[in-house]
């Protein structure tokens, strides 16, 4: 499958370095420099391409937004036209740099929010395991697979990106129609809070335990 990353982090890397281990072809874009997105490139592999936000959204498929959310709106505004049908996968974390409290939340997400801005396009919100994680040898955590909640209101685009998170090698949750992000990005902070700020570390995640079948 085409993809396009926007967003050359570390985010947009690591999901891109799994991606591109399956076969997927790999567009990157996004960073301070064009030197910043060709290293990125590199880092992902597998004839992985480095280019414009603009190139990565008519490149894929799937177009993966991996942009802190303070410049999300700004990067996305201009593509409106070149994202529209395609599946776009919201990756951002709408909260504040504190990681206690939410820029967005509960009666909207952010997910919701771009949903807006691409009116055309088909969002699907998966906040993906830390990029620690997606960076490591093995992304088990006590021999489970990290959880990613998959939230968008068409069912073709959400199974779309319920197979690519199987892709990175995480456990996909199919959480319904796209307002359920409202909740799943919270989930999200909790998890980053519990890391980084109560000092849990990296390899730690939230996942859905089940009876089988």
């Amino acid at each position: 499958m085409k993809i396009g990353i926007i967003g050359a982090g570390n985010v947009g890397t690591g999901i891109g370095k799994h991606l591109a281990a399956k076969g997927h072809d790999i567009l990157v874009s996004f960073a301070r420099s064009a030197d910043k997105v060709a290293e990125a490139a590199v880092m992902i592999g597998g004839g992985a391409k480095s280019g414009t936000p603009k190139e990565a959204a008519l490149h894929g498929e799937v177009v993966i937004v991996a942009t802190p959310w303070g410049v999300t709106v700004e990067a996305l505004g201009p593509l409106a036209d070149a994202l529209a049908g395609k599946v776009v996968w919201d990756t951002t974390n709408p909260f504040k740099p504190t990681m206690d409290e939410l820029i967005i939340g509960t009666s909207t997400s952010a997910g919701e929010e771009i949903a807006k801005i691409l009116p055309r396009a088909q969002v699907v919100k998966a906040v993906p395991p830390f990029a620690e994680l997606l960076h490591s040898p093995s992304m088990l955590i006590g021999g489970h697979k990290p959880g990613v909640f998959v939230c968008g209101d068409d069912n073709a685009a959400r199974a779309t990106i319920i197979k690519l998170v199987g892709d990175i090698d995480a456990d996909a949750v199919d959480a319904g129609p796209l307002k359920l992000a409202r909740f799943t990005e919270p989930l999200g902070m909790l998890v980053t809070n519990l890391a980084y700020v109560q000092g849990l570390g990296a390899r730690i995640g939230a996942m859905l335990i089940r009876e089988p079948g």
